[in-house]
């Protein structure tokens, strides 16, 4: 959760942040003025915190003759469900991919027909060259999907650490106009 201080009123500091949002793309799911704003932001495809799905909420608090704007941010659930799906489907292939290059190595090792042998069968002959291929490719496949696997629990891992960066951006920005605004008035 992020929070910060802004010295503006709380309508002026509802606004802000709710223009600077819809500036960044996000768009408004729901709104009470000036004390809470819901918006969601990013895309199903977004690899980093600042473009993942999430949603985020915001709460406006007048303090003083300021207003806290309070922020959290997570992940949508169908970013998240991609995620496992994808992963999932991948550990079944590389698995998959395993049987085959161990059933085939076991046939050309020993000749005894496997669940996999008919791959190396050619005219009703056994061709071990054929079988080698489909052993280095099934390899080759097993080795890509791992890679592709802790690829992708590496990103959830950074988006989901770094969820709250697209929010501090916003912060950022208000606080930099609000600056510009103070040195106006001066």
């Amino acid at each position: 959760m992020l929070k910060r201080i802004f010295n503006l009123e709380n309508d002026k500091a509802f606004a802000d942040m709710k223009d600077a949002l819809v500036q960044k793309g996000a768009k408004i799911v729901s709104e009470n003025p000036s004390t809470h704003l819901v918006v969601k932001q990013g895309s199903l495809w977004g690899m980093s915190p600042t473009t993942a799905k999430k949603t985020v909420d915001v709460t406006f608090v007048p303090v003083n003759s300021g207003t806290q704007v309070a922020s959290s941010s997570r992940l949508s659930p169908d970013w998240k469900n991609l995620t496992i799906i994808g992963c999932a489907l991948a550990a079944v292939l590389v698995a998959l991919c395993l049987w085959m290059a161990l059933d085939l190595t076991t046939f050309m090792n020993t000749g005894r027909a496997s669940f996999w042998s008919w791959l190396a069968s050619v005219n009703g002959h056994v061709d071990v060259s054929v079988a080698q291929t489909f052993v280095n490719l099934t390899k080759a496949l097993t080795v890509f999907l791992s890679l592709i696997i802790v690829l992708e629990i590496a990103v959830a891992i950074y988006a989901y650490k770094g969820i709250d960066r697209f929010v501090q951006e916003i912060f950022d920005v208000l606080s930099k106009n609000e600056k510009t605004n103070n040195l106006q008035k001066q």
